[in-house]
C-alpha cells in the first residue's frame, strides 16, 4: 500500500472542511474512507499529539472547552488532537 503523502493529506483536509463528503473525496483520491476519516480525526497525516505532548496552553485549554459544556470530540477537533487524549487528560485532572 502507498503512503499518504502530506499533500494528499492537505487535499483531503481542504475538501472536507469545505463539505465535500468523506466518501466522495475518498473516492476521488484514491484512498480508504476509514484513511479520510483518520485524516480528519488527527490520528492520521501529522505530528503525534499524544496526551505526553500537548503544550501547557493546550491543556488549559481543553479544561477551559469542557467546563464550557463542550463534547470531548468537538475539543479534541479543535486542539488538535484524540477524543481518547482529551478524555484522558480530564481524567487525570478529575484524579489529580
Amino acid at each position: 500500500m502507498a503512503r499518504i503523502t502530506e499533500e494528499q493529506v492537505a487535499e483531503v483536509r481542504r475538501r472536507v472542511e469545505s463539505g465535500e463528503r468523506r466518501l466522495d473525496v475518498a473516492e476521488a483520491l484514491g484512498i480508504s474512507k476509514a484513511s479520510v476519516d483518520s485524516i480528519m480525526s488527527g490520528r492520521r497525516g501529522g505530528p503525534s499529539r499524544r496526551a505526553g505532548t500537548l503544550t501547557g496552553e493546550d491543556k488549559a485549554r481543553i479544561v477551559t472547552l469542557a467546563a464550557a459544556g463542550m463534547s470531548q470530540t468537538a475539543i479534541a477537533r479543535e486542539v488538535g488532537t484524540s477524543q481518547q487524549m482529551v478524555s484522558k487528560l480530564l481524567k487525570e485532572r478529575q484524579a489529580g
